[in-house]
């Protein structure tokens, strides 16, 4: 009998570790493809642009936070690797397969290092059109996944919740566009200060939003310009028996948006752009 258990069970630990194996590349790259249409969707890209990934680590041992850069969809070794201190100074830069004492930002590279997050750069002709940050924060059952699209002017161009396991018809409703339209064309001055409100929302504005559901957002916002400029300067209405939710999501996109000004401001003064006044502040404290 033990016999019998045991090989019952070597064949089934091998038959799933061969299906594993034999569908592990196709479910990598159906994530790539919903990621990029995600990117393109929320900064509206035009077929050819193109799309830079950054992954930023903090490594705790040595007050490090690291950037490791790449173009999407490929390997960890194949970009930039910019290591920073914790108060804004360019540590070590790195090239494609250029390696230091801790080497690169590979599988074997990342035990010890935290992760804080990603960001997506993305161009077309060689002009800067937008970023797309992905994070996370703690919802009311748990994590939240979502990205933050922003223009080059720090301009929220669009929220979209990935990932969660919010309750249906409370929580999950901040995973609709309704919901996440409520986010789009405020500065990150605005956002800054952005709250949440239990105000019932005005009937106009839910109008509108319920319209981004089979409208372009650039049409959307032409087309209802007042609104956006009046809202914009108002807190986010919270979903009805899910402010948790709501806040959370809020909380996390504000956030983002503030690390994000200060992520790039240092990236850009450490690849040759403007003077560095921000700090790479290891950020594993509440939403990344």
């Amino acid at each position: 009998m033990v016999a019998s258990l045991t090989a019952a069970c070597a064949l089934g630990a091998a038959m799933l570790g061969g299906i594993y194996v034999a569908t592990d590349r196709y479910q990598k790259a159906a994530s790539l493809r919903t990621e990029r249409q995600a990117i393109t969707q929320l900064l509206a890209l035009e077929a050819g642009a193109t799309i830079e990934e950054i992954e930023l680590f903090l490594d705790a041992e040595r007050s490090q936070v690291v950037y490791a850069a790449h173009a999407f969809g490929t390997g960890d070794g194949e970009g930039e690797r910019l290591t920073f201190s914790l108060d804004g100074q360019l540590v070590a830069r790195e090239g494609p397969g250029v390696h230091d004492a801790g080497g690169t930002v590979g599988a074997g590279a990342r035990r010890g290092l935290i992760p804080l997050g990603k960001v997506y750069v993305a161009r077309v002709g060689g002009r800067l059109a937008g970023f797309v940050g992905e994070s996370t924060t703690r919802g009311y059952k748990n994590r939240i996944r979502y990205m933050v699209a922003l223009t080059p002017a720090f301009e929220i161009a669009g929220v979209r919740v990935v990932e969660h396991e919010e309750d249906p018809g409370l929580g999950a409703e901040v995973a609709t566009r309704a919901f996440e339209g409520q986010f789009i064309a405020r500065s990150a001055e605005a956002t800054a200060s952005l709250d949440v409100t239990r105000d019932p929302m005005p009937e106009d504005w839910r109008a509108a939003l319920a319209q981004l559901t089979r409208t372009p957002v650039d049409e959307w916002r032409a087309a209802h310009a007042d609104l956006i400029a009046r809202e914009g300067a108002r807190p986010i209405y919270a979903v009805t028996g899910a402010t948790i939710s709501s806040r959370a999501l809020t909380d996390g996109v504000r956030t983002t948006v503030e690390r994000f000004r200060r992520r790039w401001e240092l990236l850009e003064a450490a690849r040759g752009g403007a003077p560095v006044s921000a700090r790479a502040e290891p950020d594993h404290g509440g939403p990344q």
